[in-house]
């Protein structure tokens, strides 16, 4: 897996830049150009940083997108959809769904 690939893949499903992704997780541009120019391996703290910032799992970062084996359709679709909101857009469907009473 190209993983400095997903992660430009991520930041563009999210509206993310570059800059915005530094900030949230602390990791300097200059670091992420690096990692791409030298196309260095990840730590697990690197990725697990950046996978915080976008609001993400581990195993989610590392399937492809829309991979859910044991959901239905329709769930498959909300997440898909979940997986394309920033954080502040996710937090304001949250409590969306809490007012439904779904949670």
């Amino acid at each position: 897996m190209d993983i400095i690939g997903r992660i430009d893949e991520l930041c563009s499903q999210r509206g993310i830049t570059k800059y915005r992704l530094s900030q949230m997780t602390g990791i300097s541009q200059s670091a992420f150009s690096k990692m791409k120019r030298e196309q260095n391996t990840l730590s697990v703290e690197t990725i697990n940083r950046i996978c915080e910032a976008l609001g993400i799992s581990v195993t989610q970062f590392f399937s492809e997108s829309g991979n859910y084996p044991d959901l239905t359709g329709e769930q498959k679709q909300i997440l898909d959809r979940w997986e394309k909101l920033d954080p502040e857009k996710r937090q304001f469907a949250f409590l969306m769904l809490e007012q439904l009473g779904g949670l």
